[in-house]
């Protein structure tokens, strides 16, 4: 065992967490979703892991990755900077309805941390457009700017987000509704996306000395994440045991192919087990869940043929 065992991980300071051995970094989150913890305990976890968005140190990152950080890894950090300014901006989006229908006062209590921790994260990554990549400081053009370095399929994601997110707005207190947001958010946005983009760039910078504040940054998020996951993974389960199966599965067979395509359309060579890793966490979740172990085959299949044909018609420009 390493010095860094998960509790150790779980209280590590934000000074600590560039020096986080990877494989802790990597596995946390599969070993917080393992516990089934419920929300009162993931709202616990929430009490003990507060961090300030604006006491990690940048100024030292933005001069190397100007000056010396390699063009490949400024790549893979300025598309994943772009990612995360979109995915966590239109995250808040999704979790108002989320928290105005929930369906629970203990699964209520705990989506205001996640709320808490998304507002955290957004001025963050506004904070690493600014400070690292050198956008504009307004909001908007900080937004308008990372949508020109997304993947076509992230626009595709967005349409049927904000889909979800207006019938669950029609519709604020009709449970089957709200399980569909929640196996959009927490299950593909979150567990998959979001978890694989930072355990991704964690790792591109494992050996690199250069950029210890946005190290810091992704490794802070990735630890938020394995809570916002872990609560997912608890209000889907309870829904598959009152009868909701089909209706996560319908969102997953919607939602999937596109994760899947937003990966193969942002690897673009750097890192070639980019899906690999997304389909292992994706295959744990849904056992978590306990979605039909005959239609997460099938979903699988049918998601990566999708997600392989569409990269096909839209062409990354790298």
């Amino acid at each position: 065992m390493s010095r860094w065992t998960p509790l150790l991980m779980d209280e590590a300071s934000l000074g600590a967490m560039p020096g986080l051995p990877l494989d802790e970094v990597m596995q946390h989150a599969h070993l917080v979703a393992a516990q089934r913890l419920k929300p009162t305990e993931l709202y616990e976890r929430w009490e003990r892991q507060q961090w300030s968005a604006v006491d990690i140190p940048l100024e030292r990152d933005r001069e190397n990755f100007d000056r010396l950080l390699p063009e490949g890894f400024r790549k893979v950090v300025s598309e994943s900077i772009a990612t995360f300014i979109i995915g966590e901006y239109t995250g808040l989006d999704m979790l108002g309805p989320i928290i105005s229908g929930s369906p629970d006062e203990r699964y209520s209590v705990f989506l205001g941390t996640q709320i808490a921790d998304e507002t955290r994260h957004t001025h963050l990554v506004f904070r690493l457009g600014e400070e690292i990549l050198g956008m504009d400081a307004d909001p908007g053009r900080m937004l308008a700017e990372s949508w020109r370095l997304a993947a076509p399929a992230h626009r595709e994601l967005s349409l049927l987000e904000a889909g979800i997110v207006r019938d669950l707005q029609h519709r604020p207190l009709d449970y089957r509704q709200w399980l569909r947001a929640v196996a959009l958010f927490h299950l593909v946005t979150e567990g998959v996306l979001a978890l694989v983009g930072q355990r991704v760039l964690v790792r591109a910078l494992r050996d690199v000395d250069l950029l210890d504040g946005v190290k810091t940054a992704f490794t802070a998020m990735c630890r938020d994440e394995s809570r916002h996951v872990g609560f997912g993974l608890h209000a889907l389960r309870t829904g598959v045991l009152e009868g909701y199966h089909d209706d996560i599965c319908e969102v997953l067979e919607l939602a999937v192919p596109l994760a899947l395509r937003i990966d193969q359309e942002t690897s673009a060579g750097t890192n070639r087990d980019f899906r690999r890793m997304s389909l292992d966490i994706l295959r744990r979740h849904l056992r978590l869940v306990g979605i039909d172990e005959k239609f997460q085959e099938r979903l699988i299949a049918d998601a990566t043929g999708a997600a392989r044909t569409g990269a096909d018609a839209h062409p990354t420009s790298s």
